[in-house]
């Protein structure tokens, strides 16, 4: 938490932000230092499963919110929250989607690029916080096993070394991130 105190964030001008006493709010930076990712309002919305909500931050000397939405919540597990795409400047986390009324997967990854203002999906069911995505090169990602015990437990087919190409993702402006489950399952 000493990163949140360098990058002196201020809360209160995060939107619907509530100071709770049972829990921590969680900070974590970009590894180049570039981007900076408070996830707070953290709840438990289903039997140990937490989910928040993220103000992302650029410029560590003057922070600078560049994304922060009460609508879009995001599912949260400390440091295995995010994973980052350097080269492709993407941020990845997972976002629950669950609706019986949708085919689509119900746990996607949901990657956002701050510098070009947009977001997408990785259409993913439940299994996705088993896994994370590892840059492999500009706009291409593999998936890669988190808990392969968990995975094996399962037997299930696995999506392990699967390559993602991240051009040809549908995105959408970062203005609609409010609307990221609609965008989802559009």
């Amino acid at each position: 938490m000493n990163e949140i105190l360098q990058w002196n964030i201020k809360k209160e001008k995060l939107v619907d932000y509530k100071a709770e006493s049972w829990t921590e709010d969680y900070f974590i930076a970009s590894p180049n230092n570039e981007f900076g990712i408070l996830v707070y309002n953290i709840e438990e919305w289903r039997m140990l499963a937490y989910g928040g909500i993220i103000g992302i931050y650029s410029n560590p000397e003057n922070p600078n919110i560049e994304l922060n939405s009460s609508r879009t919540w995001i599912w949260f597990q400390d440091d295995k929250t995010f994973d980052f795409l350097e080269k492709s400047d993407c941020i990845a986390c997972r976002k629950p989607a669950y609706n019986s009324n949708n085919t689509k997967g119900d746990f996607p990854f949901l990657l956002i690029n701050i510098k070009q203002r947009k977001f997408g999906f990785i259409e993913f069911d439940g299994t996705s916080i088993y896994y994370g995505l590892e840059e492999i090169e500009k706009n291409k990602a593999k998936i890669i096993e988190v808990y392969s015990k968990d995975l094996d437990n399962l037997n299930i087919e696995k999506r392990t070394n699967e390559i993602i190409n991240l051009d040809k993702l549908k995105w959408f402006d970062l203005i609609d991130f409010g609307r990221a489950l609609e965008k989802y399952r559009q």
